[in-house]
C-alpha cells in the first residue's frame, strides 16, 4: 500500500481539526507516556486493527491519531531513536550506522560508544593496578529531551531506550538498553554443551561450544563459563568458572552447581538468573555477572544453553543506569533482568543451536520479564501528580527479523512445515503488544497523554548484497590479491593506493579521501564527481534474476544532513530495495563470492532498506497538525507538552 493511500484509507489522521492546547501551563500537572515498541510496522498494524485483532491501539487511535511516521537515512535503530532523543537528524548527533570507520586505521568499531583504557597504571608484581579506572563515553552528541525536563523540575522515567550506553548524565531515572555490553564487552556470546560429538564439533564462532562428557555417574563434570579477560594481570587469561551438572533422566530434570549454588530445571525450562563472581584478584577485586542456564534436551542427547554473561543490574560491572542505584531498585523490586543489547538470541536460531519453537520461548520469556518491570514502573508513573515515562519493548523487532521467512512464501528460506507450525507468531507479536496498550488506557485517566511509537517498519530480506564485490568489479577498488572470495576482506587485502571507495557497516559507502582516510588517494577537487557517478551508477544496478532495482536511492549525505558531525558519515549512504540488505560479512569489509546471493537464514525481515520502504508507526491519544510526521518531531512535542518550546538544537516541529 502507498503512503497516500494508507493515509486516506485509514481516515484516523485529522489535521485540519481543532485540537488540545497541550503545551498551555496552567495546572503545572502534566503527565505523559510513550510506549516504544521497536520496529511496529504501520501497514501491518493497520491490516490487523481492520481485522479486529489490535482492539486496544484501534481505540487509541480513534481517541486521537494513527499514521506512518518518517523515519532516518538510514533507518538504523541506534541512528532513529537517537534522533527521536534529540529531535535531530544524524549530522547533529553524530550517529549515522550501527558501525563507523576510524578514517586513519579503516577498522571498524560501534558507532555509539567508545572505550578508553586507563592510562594510569602501577605495576605490583604480576599484578597491573589502575590509579584511574577507564572509562567508556557515549558517542551521540546533544542534549536529550528528558535534559530539558530535568530542567524544569519535570520528572522523567527513560527505561532502555536505544543509544544510550553508556547512560548519558542526568539525574533522571534512565537505563540504558541497545547498546549494552555483555560482560565480555561484546554484544552476546553465548554457550552450548552438548552430548552430540557430531554437534560438539560445528563450528558456532564466536559462540562457544563444548562436548558434554557425561560419566557413568550421569553427571557432567567440564563445566565451564567464560568470563572477561583478567586485565589487572599481566597478559592475563579470560578467567573460567566450573559448574557440574547432575542428571535425572527418569524425571528428565538436572541438578546445575556452581559457586555453592544449587539450581534445578526441568527439560526445557530456563532457570532464575544466577550471579557469579569472576574474581580478578583473590579476596580483593571480581567482577559479577550473570546467566540463565536452559535445559534444551535430556535422554539420549543432552543440551544445555548458557546465555551470555551479562552485566548484572544488582551489582553493575559498568554503568548502565542513572542515579547508579536505579537498577539496584529495579532488582529489588521486580527481580534480576536481562541488560545485554538485545536480549533474543537471533545467533543461537541462525546458527541451529536452537530450534524455531526454542526462539519463540526465549522471545516470550524476556517479553514477561519486560512486562514486570513496565507495570511497576506504571503504578509509579500513575501514583505521581506529574511527569514523563518512556518504556521500551524489543520483541516485535527480534521477533520480524527472524519470523518473516515463515510467511513469506517468496522468500528463499520459507519452509512450509515451519509455516504450518509457527507461521502465527509474527502477528502474535502484535496482539502482545496490543494488551499492553490496553493496560495504559484502562489505567490512564483522560487527561494523561499517550503516545506509541516505532523507530521504523520492516519489509523481507531475501537477497545479500555486497557493494565491495560491486565496487571491485566496476575497478573503484584493488586487491593484493587476485580473486575476490569469503576469506578476502578490505583490511588485510586492500590496495588502499588504488582504491578510490569502499563499503564500510550497513549502508555506508566511503570515499578514500586524500588527507582524511590514512592512504587516501582521492583529492578534494575530484571528490564531488565522483559522489555523483557513484550516485548514478548505484541507482542502476538491477538483479539479474528479477530485473529488480537493488537500490532504491543513494544519499550523498552532505546533501541531506546538518554539518556538525558530517566527519562521521559514510559520502554515500545506500538505500536498498524492498527485499535487498547488505549481507553481513560485507558490513566489516568483506567480499562474498556472488555480489548478489539468496537469504537462506532465518533472519529474514529488516529494515536497513530505503527510509520510503520502512516507515514507522505514530499512535497518539491526541490530534496532531502534521499529516505525515517525522520521528525527529517526537522530542519537541514532548517538550513543548511541558511548556518547554524554544530549543536551539532541535531541528524538529512540534505535532502539537
Amino acid at each position: 500500500m502507498k503512503r497516500r493511500e494508507f493515509i486516506k484509507d485509514t481516515g484516523l489522521v485529522m489535521a485540519a481539526t481543532p485540537f488540545m492546547n497541550f503545551a498551555s501551563t496552567g495546572t503545572g500537572y502534566k503527565k505523559m507516556i510513550v510506549l516504544g515498541i521497536d520496529g511496529l510496522d504501520p501497514r501491518i498494524t493497520y491490516q490487523l486493527m481492520k481485522q479486529g485483532q489490535l482492539p486496544n491501539m484501534k481505540r487509541l487511535a480513534q481517541r486521537g491519531t494513527f499514521t506512518m511516521m518518517r523515519t532516518t537515512i538510514p533507518p538504523h535503530s541506534p541512528v532513529a531513536w537517537s534522533s527521536f532523543i534529540t529531535g535531530s537528524d544524524p549530522g547533529t548527533f553524530g550517529i549515522f550506522d550501527w558501525v563507523h570507520r576510524d578514517p586513519k586505521t579503516y577498522f571498524p568499531f560501534p558507532s555509539w560508544a567508545e572505550t578508553f583504557p586507563s592510562e594510569w597504571i602501577v605495576k605490583l608484581g604480576k599484578y597491573r593496578i589502575p590509579l584511574k579506572s577507564g572509562k567508556v563515553v557515549l558517542k551521540r552528541e546533544g542534549k536529550a529531551f528528558w535534559d530539558y525536563l530535568e530542567n524544569r523540575d519535570i520528572d522523567a522515567t527513560i527505561f532502555k531506550v536505544p543509544c544510550n550506553y553508556p547512560p548519558s548524565e542526568s539525574k533522571q531515572r534512565t537505563i540504558s538498553g541497545m547498546g549494552t555490553p555483555d560482560i565480555l564487552g561484546t554484544y552476546g556470546i553465548y554457550t552450548l554443551f552438548s552430548s552430540d560429538e557430531e554437534e560438539s564439533e560445528k563450528d558456532i564462532s564466536p559462540n562457544n561450544l563444548y562436548y558434554a562428557y557425561i560419566n557413568d555417574d550421569n553427571v557432567m563434570e567440564n563445566g565451564i563459563i567464560e568470563g572477561p579477560k583478567n586485565d589487572l594481570v599481566e597478559d592475563g587469561e579470560k578467567v573460567e568458572i566450573p559448574f557440574r551438572v547432575y542428571l535425572d533422566n527418569q524425571h528428565k530434570t538436572a541438578r546445575i552447581d556452581i559457586q555453592g549454588k544449587e539450581i534445578l530445571i526441568g527439560e526445557k525450562e530456563y532457570s532464575d538468573w544466577v550471579e557469579i563472581e569472576f574474581p580478578l584478584i583473590k579476596n580483593v577485586s571480581s567482577v559479577t555477572g550473570m546467566v540463565k542456564f536452559y535445559l534444551m534436551e535430556m535422554g539420549e542427547t543432552f543440551r544445555l544453553y548458557v546465555t551470555p554473561v551479562q552485566i548484572s543490574p544488582r551489582n553493575p560491572a559498568l554503568t548502565i543506569s542513572t542515579p547508579s542505584s536505579y537498577s539496584k531498585e529495579l532488582v529489588q523490586n521486580c527481580g534480576l533482568f536481562h541488560t545485554i543489547n538485545l536480549p533474543a538470541d537471533t545467533k543461537a536460531l541462525s546458527q541451529g543451536t536452537f530450534s524455531m519453537e526454542n526462539f519463540i520461548v526465549q522471545s516470550s520469556s524476556i517479553f514477561n520479564e519486560s512486562k514486570k518491570i513496565f507495570r511497576y514502573e506504571f503504578d509509579r508513573f500513575l501514583q505521581k501528580k506529574s511527569g514523563f515515562l518512556f518504556f521500551y519493548f524489543s520483541a516485535v523487532d527480534q521477533g520480524q527479523h527472524m519470523f518473516w521467512a515463515l510467511n513469506d512464501k517468496d522468500h528463499p528460506y520459507y519452509k512450509p512445515d515451519q509455516h504450518k507450525k509457527y507461521g502465527y507468531i509474527h502477528h502474535e507479536l502484535y496482539r502482545m503488544h496490543d494488551k499492553i496498550v490496553g493496560e495504559v488506557l484502562k489505567r490512564c485517566p483522560r487527561d494523561v497523554s499517550i503516545m506509541v511509537i516505532s523507530d521504523h517498519g520492516f519489509n523481507p530480506f531475501r537477497r545479500n548484497v555486497n557493494i565491495n564485490n560491486w565496487l571491485y568489479n566496476e575497478g573503484y577498488q584493488k586487491l593484493v590479491v587476485d580473486d575476490i572470495s569469503e576469506e578476502v576482506d578490505l583490511l588485510g587485502y586492500a590496495d588502499w593506493n588504488n582504491t578510490r571507495a569502499y563499503f564500510m557497516g550497513l549502508n555506508g559507502l566511503y570515499l578514500n579521501q586524500k588527507g582524511r582516510e590514512g592512504q587516501g588517494i582521492v583529492t578534494r577537487a575530484e571528490r564531488r564527481k565522483l559522489l555523483e557517478e557513484l550516485k548514478a551508477k548505484l541507482e542502476m544496478i538491477s538483479d539479474p534474476k528479477s530485473g529488480e532495482k537493488v537500490i532504491a536511492q543513494a544519499y550523498i549525505t552532505e546533501d541531506h544532513f546538518s554539518k556538525d558531525f558530517l566527519d562521521r558519515a559514510p559520502d554515500i549512504i545506500v538505500g536498498f530495495n524492498r527485499g535487498y540488505r547488505c549481507g553481513d560479512g560485507a558490513a566489516l569489509g568483506g567480499f562474498s563470492e556472488e555480489m548478489l546471493s539468496d537469504r537462506m537464514d532465518w533472519w529474514s525481515g529488516d529494515h536497513l532498506v530505503d527510509p520510503s520502504l520502512v516507515p514507522a508507526s505514530f499512535i497518539s491519544s491526541f490530534k496532531i497538525n502534521n499529516k505525515l510526521p517525522h520521528i525527529k518531531d517526537l522530542a519537541p512535542t514532548i517538550l513543548k507538552y511541558f511548556g518547554i518550546e524554544k530549543v536551539p538544537t532541535v531541528k524538529g516541529k512540534s505535532l502539537i
